[in-house]
Formats: structure tokens, sequence, C-alpha cells
């Protein structure tokens, strides 16, 4: 018995060892697994109309390339054995990539296993679907329906990407969104990281970081709100949203309206300057810009605010 504890201690001892050097993955079982193929490999692009990856730990990079098909390529400093190589399964039209076969074990050694996944340049997606461990995701100049993107620590980065709805999540880690074209949403929430995007039109923005800075570039949107626990946000339209609503904690505030803007604002700060270079009148508890037609509502704890063109 005590042999039996001693060996089980020096096991658990060992992988937080490692785990403290880098990723110690243990794949997840998924369902379907015998439908899976191993190894890199390409599709037809007429036969994919979505992408669901998951991946434990390393980069992710969608991109196109000059070719009709839609290939999948992992590398590693590592050579792998046939288990640890990346699944793929065309279910229907849904391109399904998977980390590893299911239930796989990375024990004792360091996992970094990048993936590449190339498009036709004129493919347009239904859906992309992105759950990973650590590591990140990098879209570039991707183009879907929907784009949901789910990562435990690592980076969510789009480049030029057009969705109608973009949703992108981070644990711990960097969320970076360029949208293209019209969107009906924009959602970024990380626990501790930055956020930054840069719309061209959306219907609305959603920006949530409890430790981090926001910086909102929008040049058409309908209503914008962010949160923040700890950190400035920074906020530039080159149109007025209709609805803007900045809540932070603790964190300066700087939004940068067009010029001859009409706007509604009211602040609410318990510890902080208020500044702005813009014609502004008194009304009451709100200060008005031109007709007033627009809103903005400024909630910070402890922050500075300043309003500028």
């Amino acid at each position: 018995m005590n042999i039996t504890i001693k060996v089980f201690g020096v096991i658990i001892a060992a992988m937080m060892t490692v785990s403290m050097a880098g990723c110690v993955s243990i794949s997840e079982s998924y369902s379907n697994a015998d439908k899976y193929s191993a190894g890199n490999t390409g599709f037809n692009g007429s036969d994919v109309r979505s992408l669901d990856i998951n991946w434990s730990c390393g980069k992710v990079t969608v991109s196109r390339h000059d070719q009709d098909t839609v290939t999948v390529t992992e590398s590693s400093k590592d050579d792998l054995k046939d288990s640890q190589k990346v699944r793929t399964w065309l279910d229907g039209n849904i391109l399904r990539i998977q980390f590893c076969k299911s239930g796989e074990a990375f024990f004792f050694k360091q996992v970094d296993k990048e993936l590449e996944v190339k498009i036709p340049m004129d493919m347009e997606l239904d859906d992309i679907d992105y759950d990973g461990s650590a590591g990140g995701l990098f879209l570039e100049e991707i183009t879907a329906a929907t784009i949901e993107a789910d990562v435990s620590s690592g980076t969510v980065s789009l480049t030029d990407c057009s969705a109608k709805e973009i949703d992108a999540e981070s644990s711990s880690g960097v969320i970076i969104i360029g949208q293209k074209g019209e969107s009906d949403i924009i959602k970024a929430d990380t626990s501790s990281g930055s956020v930054e995007i840069k719309a061209e039109k959306v219907g609305r923005i959603e920006a949530d970081t409890s430790s981090g800075r926001i910086e909102v570039n929008a040049d058409e949107a309908g209503k914008v709100e962010t949160e923040s626990s700890s950190g400035k946000n920074v906020l530039r339209f080159g149109t007025m949203p209709s609805e803007t609503e900045i809540d932070t904690s603790s964190g300066d505030v700087k939004v940068c309206v067009p010029e001859n803007a009409g706007f509604t604002l009211d602040i609410d700060t318990s510890s902080g300057d208020f500044d702005y270079d813009v014609p502004l009148s008194k009304d009451g508890g709100s200060y008005i810009s031109g007709d007033g037609s627009s809103k903005v509502k400024i909630d910070t704890s402890s922050g500075d605010i300043y309003v500028t063109n």
C-alpha cells in the first residue's frame, strides 16, 4: 500500500512539474470518434460549409489560398504517433477538426501543435465554431454568417473578417477583432486581457473585461456597451451611436465623438475629473451637445472622463 501511494505521488509530482513547463494535454472523448481520419488532409471546397474546431494546445490559423480545396495541416516539433495526429471528419457539410484521437493523453512532455486551415479565396462559410484550451485563434480575411470562439488561455484575433454575428471569449488573453462589411452584433469578453474592436458597420457592440484596456473604433454602430473592472476605456466613433454605455470600476474613460455630433451625456463618477473640449451645455444633471439625440452614459467609480473630437 505504501509503495502504491509513493508511486502515485511521484507521478502526480512529475505531471505538475511538466505542466509548469508547457502544455500537458489529456484529450476529451468526443462522439463519432470512429468516423474521423488521422493526419493532414484536404477536401473539395464545395463540400464544406462550416468549420467546427476543437484544439487543446497551440496556435490555430484559418486563412485563404488560391486553390479550390479546404486543407488541414498541423505541424509539431515532435514526432507524433498516429493517435496524436489531428483528426478530421466531414459531417455532411460541416468539417469537424479534433486535436488528436478521442481520449488520447500526452503525459510528461511539452505539447505544441500548430494547426493551419486554408479555404478558397471566394468561400463564404455558414459558421466557424472554435473551442481551444491554450494557444490562440487567428482568422484572416474570413467571411461567415457566424463566428464563435472560446479560448481558455490565449489570443483571439480576427483580421478583416466579416460575419453577421461575432462572439469571442477568452478566460485569459487578448481579443482583437477587425470587422469588415456589416454585422448585427460583435461580442468580446475576457476575464484577464485587453479588448480591441475595429468595426465598419455593426448594430451592437458589447465589450467586457475584468482586467484590461478596452478600445473600440467604430465607423458606424447602433449601440455600444463596454464594461471593465480595471482598465482604460477608449471609444472612437465615425458617426454617433444611438446609445453608448460605459461602466468601469477603476479606469479612465475617453470618448472621441464626430464634429457637430448631437448627444446627451450623463455621468456618474465617485472619484475622478471630467474634462471636455466639445461644445456642451448643462441641463439639470445632463450635458447636451447639438440636438442631444444620441444617449451616452458613463459610470465610473474611480477614473477621469474626457470627451473630445
